[in-house]
């Protein structure tokens, strides 16, 4: 139910994407210079699981060692963008059983958002992603089959300590209450918490949203980096909450919300393969 929920989102957010007033002019988006917070990604495990942590830990620094990572970054982003350390630094001092209960079970479960591209979304039927990519590579490394368990991004934190999946891996931002709550890698990559707008808005700085209507993920931290500026948050009209970027997108292309507040890696994305979306939807 999951997967076609977010198959028919996918395909109303291109509807509206690519509807204009006369039905042939594509919806055009701006992200705005000014940004409401820089961050860092992170890959969450339960607190406990130190030997799990480091075994991930350890083969991205091997991937990064030997160009793997660059690679795959390449693939998605043009360039390598990942802030992977050179050496790896461990913080399990004994076995505390948590690599060997992944290798005994052969599998290695991740938890997603699945509608978060590039680092996973779903796409044909199959979630894709340059955090999967890694994802792969590293439970390869491993010698366990990944398994992809989409889940409500809000309630990432219960999923992981309730047992249904072994990590957080999807564009997850390094803050101090999930330092606190899980057992966080080392970043491997910057993002940053923009405003997203139509192209033909006049929004074009964090000032022009007052009396405007943003909307934002649910549990990301797009809710915190509009916490942590008064100013913006107090001038707003009103701050809409929605399950995922997909349906936050959907609303401000169909002109229920003035702007968007998501990553910028995420919002780059959609801008610069609308060209890319425009053809498949077509197709």
């Amino acid at each position: 139910m999951k997967k076609i929920l977010s198959l028919v989102l996918a395909m109303l957010l291109i509807a509206v994407m690519f509807a204009g007033c006369s039905g042939q002019t594509a919806r055009e988006y701006k992200v705005l210079d000014e940004t409401l917070a820089d961050e860092q990604y992170g890959i969450g495990f339960r607190k406990a699981d130190c030997s799990l942590r480091d075994e991930v830990q350890r083969i991205l620094c091997e991937m990064k060692a030997d160009g793997t990572l660059a690679s795959i970054s390449n693939t998605w982003f043009g360039a390598d963008v990942t802030t992977v350390p050179d050496t790896f630094v461990p913080t399990a001092t004994e076995d505390d059983g948590s690599l060997t209960k992944v290798k005994e079970a052969g599998k290695f479960i991740l938890g997603l958002d699945d509608s978060f591209p590039p680092m996973g979304y779903n796409k044909d039927g199959e979630i894709i992603g340059f955090d999967i990519d890694l994802a792969k590579e590293v439970c390869k490394r491993m010698g366990v089959e990944l398994v992809l368990q989409p889940i409500v991004w809000a309630q990432n934190v219960s999923e992981l300590n309730a047992g249904n999946i072994d990590c957080i891996w999807n564009g997850m931002t390094i803050n101090e209450t999930r330092a606190e709550a899980m057992n966080l890698s080392e970043s491997y990559m910057a993002n940053r918490q923009v405003v997203v707008a139509l192209k033909s808005s006049p929004i074009s700085t964090l000032a022009d949203l007052a009396g405007k209507t943003a909307v934002l993920q649910a549990g990301s931290t797009a809710v915190d980096a509009l916490a942590g500026n008064a100013a913006v948050k107090d001038s707003l009209a009103e701050a809409v909450e929605v399950e995922n970027n997909v349906l936050a997108m959907y609303e401000l292309a169909n002109g229920t919300g003035d702007v968007v507040i998501m990553d910028e890696i995420v919002a780059r994305y959609y801008i610069e393969h609308l060209t890319e979306l425009e053809d498949a939807a077509k197709n």
